[in-house]
C-alpha cells in the first residue's frame, strides 16, 4: 500500500497508511507530487492518529440492530463508502492503519517556494523527501560548515556557521540537554577558529578542554577554554569595572538614591581626571576600592557624614565580594586574555561564586569590557567578534541590559546565546529578535505559547513537535534552516566531560539493577486500577514478600463525593461537548454511567450489552480526549477506569 491522501483543509493533509510498509516519524519531510504535471507540496509530519476502520462500524451496526433503532442516513452512507475500501484491504490490515496529520510548508519545483494555496488533485504520489533534497533547499552552505549531530535517518547534520550569528535561544526542560547541546555548539565553534566567551552560572563549561599555548611563542597546540573564576583569577580595576556597573553594584547593596549621586558625580570626576592625565601621556594612578573608600572616610563624595556613612559601608560590601583588585599586578586584563582565543577558543567566566548581589553588576562590568572589545575589533578591521553564551541570563541581567545586548549586537558584532530552562525567564525583547531557536523537549502549553511569540513557525507545529522530542533530540528553526523546522539528533561528545557539579547527599553504593528495583514492595493498589495490572495479586502487593504494613483502602473523601455528584449533574453537558468533537465518541460515552472518583480515579459503569461501547473507550485515542475533558470539569488530572455490571 502506498501512502493515500485522505483530504485537505487549510494547511493541514491527512494521510493514510499501513505502518507495516511505511515508517514515517513526527518531523519528516514528504512530496505530494501530481502524476502528469510533476507540480506538487512539500508537507512535514506533526501528528498521528488512529484510523476508523470499517469493522468498527459493522459492530456498531449489529448493536443498533439489537436495540431496535433505525440506522442513521449519516451511518449508512459510511458503510457504502466502507464497503470499496474494504475490496481492496481485508480488516485485519484495515484495523493496524494510521493517518497521519501533516503540515503544508512549501511548493515543488527545481527549488522549493512559497506555498501560495494551491493543492494538486486526487492523482499523486505520496514519497519521502531525502536528506540531500532538504540540505540542498533548506542548509545553506557558505564554507563554515557546523557539525550538530544527525538527521532521524542517521545522514550528518551541519549547519553555516554564517547564518549562526547574532540572537540565538537554546532552551528545553531540566534534563532534555540543552546545556549540552550549547557545549555542542561551543565546541564547534571553538574548532572553526572562534573566539567565545560564556557566563557559566552552574559550573557547567569549567571541564572542557583546556586551552594550551607556547608560552614563549603563543602558538597554540589546543584550542580549549580558559576558565576566569570571577573573585580569584578574574579581579578588575574600579576604572575596568567602570562606573555604571560599580553604581549598579551598589544600588543593589542598597545605597540610596541621595547617596548614589553624589558618589556618581565624584567618580566621574575623578574618573575624567585620569583620562586627561593620560591623554597628556602620563601614567594615571591605579584606582582600587580601598582608595574609594579611604575618599569616603575623608568625606570627598559628601560633606554630609550620613551620605558618606552610607556611600563607605556599600563600598566595603563590594570590596568583600573579591572582584576588585587591590593593586595593578593583580588586575586581570580581559583584552589581553581575549587576545588569547582570538583565533578560536572560550574564556569562561565562572560566576558561582558570587552573590545574587554583586553577580548583576559584574556581568554588566564584564558586558561593558566585551562593548570595549568589539569596538577595538571594528577598529583594527580583523572582525574577529565574540560569540557569548549566556546561562540563565535572566538570573544576572536586567531587562534594560538585555535589550541592549540584542539590539545592539548586530552593530557591534557580538552572537548571543541564550540558554534557559525556564523559557519563561526569556525577554520578549529576545524573541522577537531572535535568529535561531534550538529547541528541546517542553512539555508545557505555557512555554510554548511564550516560545510562539518568536513567530518562526505556528504555534500549533511547534507545539507537536517539541512536546514529543526525545532527550538529546532538537528542533532547529531559524536562519540556519532557512525558517524551516528541522529535528535532529544531538551528536555525542565522546571522551568530554560535559556533565555540571551536581552535589548529592546520597552517593551510590553499587549499581541499579532491574531484578533490584522490581524487588521493592509497593502499597495497596486501588481494585479500580488492579484488573489493568495483572502482577498485583489479590491482597494487593507484589508477588515478592512485602516489607511494609498492608492497608485497608480507604472510602473516597466528602469532597470526592461532591465533585462526583457534580460531574452526574453535568455529565449530559460533558458527552454533548464530546460529540461536537467526534458524533462517535458520544454515543460511545452516553453508554457509561460515572459512579466513583476516588484519588482521581473515575469508574464508569456499563452494562453487558454496552461491552462495545466499553471496549471503544478503552482505545487510547478516546480514552485520551474524555480525560482531558473530565480533567477541565473537574479542574484536575482524571483516569478514567471502566466496568461492566453483573
Amino acid at each position: 500500500m502506498s501512502i493515500q491522501v485522505s483530504q485537505v483543509k487549510g494547511d493541514v493533509v491527512e494521510l493514510i497508511f499501513n505502518p507495516r510498509e511505511e515508517d514515517l516519524r513526527v518531523g519528516e519531510t514528504l512530496r505530494i507530487q501530481e502524476r502528469d504535471s510533476g507540480e506538487g507540496l512539500v508537507v512535514q509530519v506533526v501528528a498521528f492518529r488512529m484510523v476508523t476502520y470499517p469493522s468498527l462500524v459493522q459492530e456498531q451496526l449489529e448493536l443498533v440492530i439489537g436495540q431496535g433503532q433505525p440506522l442513521s442516513r449519516e451511518l449508512l452512507t459510511y458503510l457504502s463508502e466502507a464497503q470499496e475500501t474494504l475490496q481492496e484491504y481485508d480488516i485485519s490490515e484495515a484495523r493496524n492503519l494510521k493517518v497521519a496529520i501533516a503540515k503544508i510548508r512549501k511548493l515543488t519545483g527545481r527549488s522549493w517556494d512559497q506555498w501560495d494555496g494551491w493543492i494538486p488533485i486526487r492523482d499523486v504520489e505520496v514519497t519521502r523527501v531525502s536528506d540531500q533534497e532538504l540540505f540542498a533547499n533548506c542548509i545553506d552552505d557558505l564554507g563554515n560548515p557546523l557539525h550538530l549531530g544527525q538527521t532521524l535517518r542517521g545522514e550528518p547534520f551541519f549547519i553555516e556557521g554564517h547564518y549562526l550569528e547574532k540572537v540565538n535561544v537554546i532552551t528545553g526542560v531540566k534534563g532534555a540537554g540543552k546545556s549540552y547541546l550549547s557545549k555542542v555548539v561551543l565546541l564547534e565553534l571553538i574548532n572553526a577558529g572562534a573566539p567565545c566567551i560564556v557566563f557559566d552560572l552552574n559550573k557547567e563549561y569549567i571541564h572542557l578542554p583546556k586551552h594550551d599555548a607556547d608560552p614563549q611563542t603563543g602558538e597554540v597546540r589546543t584550542r580549549g577554554i580558559i576558565h576566569l573564576k570571577a573573585g580569584d583569577n578574574l579581579k578588575l580595576g574600579v576604572r575596568q569595572f567602570g562606573l555604571s556597573p560599580l553604581v549598579t553594584m551598589l544600588t543593589k547593596f542598597g545605597l540610596p538614591d541621595v547617596s548614589a549621586m553624589y558618589f556618581e558625580n565624584r567618580m566621574a570626576r575623578l574618573l575624567q581626571e585620569a583620562w586627561h592625565m593620560e591623554r597628556q601621556g602620563r601614567t594615571a594612578p591605579f584606582i582600587g576600592i580601598q582608595h574609594l573608600i579611604d575618599m569616603a572616610e575623608e568625606l570627598e563624595f559628601s560633606q554630609n557624614e550620613g551620605v558618606s556613612a552610607a556611600i563607605r559601608s556599600r563600598l566595603e560590601a563590594a570590596r568583600n565580594t573579591g572582584v576588585f583588585a587591590d593593586h595593578p599586578g593583580e588586575a586581570t586584563s580581559l583584552q589581553a586574555e581575549y587576545d588569547k582565543i582570538r583565533h578560536g577558543g572560550a574564556l569562561v567566566i565562572d560566576i558561582s561564586g558570587l552573590t545574587n548581589l554583586s553577580r548583576q553588576g559584574f556581568v554588566q562590568a564584564i558586558i561593558d569590557i566585551i562593548r570595549e572589545v568589539c569596538e577595538t575589533e571594528l577598529q583594527r578591521g580583523t572582525g574577529r567578534f565574540p560569540f557569548v553564551f549566556f546561562e540563565e541570563a535572566h538570573l544576572y541581567i536586567n531587562h534594560n541590559t538585555i535589550g541592549y545586548i540584542v539590539t545592539r549586537s548586530r552593530h557591534l558584532g557580538i552572537t548571543c546565546f541564550f540558554v534557559t530552562n525556564m523559557v519563561g525567564g526569556l525577554d520578549e525583547t529576545v524573541l522577537r529578535q531572535v535568529d535561531n531557536l534550538f529547541l528541546l523537549y517542553l512539555p508545557f502549553d505555557d512555554d510554548v505559547r511564550h516560545i510562539s511569540k518568536s513567530a518562526m513557525v505556528d504555534q500549533e507545529t511547534m507545539g507537536s513537535f517539541v512536546k514529543r522530542l526525545r532527550r538529546h533530540h532538537a528542533l532547529i528553526l531559524g536562519d540556519v534552516t532557512r525558517q524551516y523546522p528541522v529535528i535532529i539528533k544531538i551528536k555525542e561528545l565522546k571522551g568530554i566531560h560535559t556533565a555540571g557539579e551536581t552535589q548529592y547527599f546520597f552517593k551510590p553504593r553499587h549499581a541499579r539493577t532491574p531484578q533490584e528495583h522490581a524487588a521493592v514492595p509497593e502499597l495497596l493498589v486501588p481494585p479500580e486500577l488492579q484488573q489493568h495490572m495483572p502482577h498485583i495479586k489479590e491482597n494487593g502487593v507484589t508477588p515478592e514478600q512485602a516489607v511494609l504494613p498492608l492497608t485497608t483502602p480507604s472510602e473516597p473523601t466528602p469532597e470526592e463525593v461532591k465533585l462526583l455528584a457534580r460531574l452526574q449533574a453535568r455529565w449530559p453537558d460533558i458527552i454533548a461537548s464530546l460529540r461536537d468533537t467526534s458524533a462517535f465518541l458520544g454515543s460511545v460515552l452516553s453508554a457509561g454511567q460515572p459512579v466513583k472518583l476516588q484519588n482521581q480515579v473515575l469508574s464508569l459503569t456499563f452494562t453487558a450489552r454496552d461491552a462495545f461501547h466499553r471496549d471503544m473507550l478503552k482505545e487510547p485515542e478516546y480514552l485520551a480526549l474524555v480525560e482531558q475533558e473530565l480533567s477541565k470539569v473537574l479542574q484536575q488530572p482524571i483516569t478514567i477506569v471502566c466496568h461492566t455490571l453483573d
